[in-house]
């Protein structure tokens, strides 16, 4: 658990993180460049394979350095393109390299040149197989029974998470309308989304604001802001929002459905507010004593849990990790001090969950973290007040 305040630095804001990834799949393709001569013999073909190799690496580095590509779709495919053919290649690469292994211990091997095309079939088949899994998104519902007061129907209220959407160059109009049926046939009383809704240009997106249109809950739609919901423009970011009828919290809390609802902005947890206290930490704490006894759900993006918060809420919902998105690669969202994804019980008082998500960054490619939204059923405790 963390105590305090946690100052999460990116791997990926390092220029050694991007140097040490470009310089691992130059050594990646070389090797494999060095299996292709070895199968073949020096010629066109390797040749052909490195130059080739060379042009791929160079699409994500391009879109970097173009404000013209940044800023536009061609940034959508030059990242798709370029990331997937990395992953082809960390996954071919794993694979040669377990066959070498086995190869080693055993003495059984392929032969010369086969076990080059096996790696390729094996690396194919794993790429499809994230494809496949990034977009096709699944339902999580999970059931938490509680003494603290909100209003519902039968003793229940449904409330609908989700989180890390990355509308824009990332996650497409196709993968939307799925999250979004969804969404309508868990008929939620509340829906809450944590953080990085929107990744970008946001221009012209009125298809995406009428489906969220479309859903309009018995308790409200809201909404906190993500990292990346600042790497744009956080202000377009928040006017996307609010044009498609979600409610922004920005450090802020309501009561709706007899309970509070409490959002934290991406990096209130860095922000000193009064008492040497963070703003999300006080945030917390100027909910009225009155109001103690009812349910309080606590919005945040970033998993972060502060020594002032612990005991202030019920249950907080986050997302940020992806849940790794591409294991087994290393990865900054991979783990997030010590927490990856699903339900944490927190010493002091009050639950934590961390979603998955329902996007992507990068290439439209999850392995062994599908994509999902949580429906959370709130049911009265038994003896609990009406």
């Amino acid at each position: 658990m963390i105590q305090g305040k946690t100052n999460e630095k990116r791997m990926s804001d390092k220029y050694i993180f991007w140097i040490g990834c470009g310089l691992a799949l130059l050594g990646m393709h070389v090797y494999i460049y060095f299996r292709i001569r070895e199968a073949l013999g020096p010629g066109w073909i390797s040749s052909i394979w490195l130059g080739w190799s060379l042009a791929m690496m160079e699409l994500p580095f391009l879109t970097r350095r173009t404000e013209r590509i940044r800023s536009g779709r061609k940034k959508k495919w030059t990242d798709r393109l370029g990331g997937i053919w990395a992953l082809l290649i960390l996954y071919t690469f794993l694979f040669l390299v377990l066959q070498d292994v086995l190869h080693w211990l055993t003495g059984i091997g392929l032969g010369v040149g086969y076990d080059l095309i096996l790696a390729f079939i094996l690396g194919a088949a794993a790429l499809c197989f994230g494809v496949r899994q990034a977009n096709n998104v699944q339902v999580i519902k999970l059931e938490l029974r509680t003494e603290k007061k909100f209003e519902s129907e039968n003793g229940r209220l449904r409330i609908l998470h989700l989180t890390d959407l990355h509308l824009g160059p990332f996650t497409g109009i196709l993968l939307l309308k799925q999250i979004m049926r969804k969404v309508r046939e868990a008929k939620p009383d509340l829906v809450v989304v944590t953080g990085d809704l929107v990744d970008g240009d946001l221009v012209g997106r009125s298809r995406e604001k009428a489906m969220f249109r479309r859903v309009k809950p018995k308790y409200g739609f809201f909404a906190v802001p993500g990292n990346h919901d600042y790497y744009y423009d956080i202000d377009k970011a928040v006017e996307f929002m609010e044009s498609s009828g979600i409610n922004v919290l920005r450090n802020e809390f309501v009561e709706t459905g007899g309970m509070i609802v409490a959002g934290a902005d991406d990096q209130d947890h860095l922000t000193e507010a009064d008492w040497g206290l963070s703003k999300s930490e006080t945030l917390l704490l100027s909910v009225p004593r009155a109001d103690q006894d009812k349910f309080t759900l606590f919005l945040r993006h970033r998993p972060v849990v502060e020594l002032g918060a612990i005991g202030h809420f019920d249950l907080q919902l986050s997302g940020h990790t992806h849940g790794g998105q591409l294991l087994p690669t290393l990865s900054s969202r991979h783990i997030f001090a010590g927490r990856s994804r699903g339900f944490k019980k927190i010493k002091g008082g009050g639950l934590l969950y961390i979603s998955n998500g329902a996007g992507f960054v990068g290439p439209p490619v999850r392995f062994l973290a599908p994509p999902e939204i949580t429906v959370i059923d709130l049911v009265k405790a038994d003896g609990a007040p009406q």
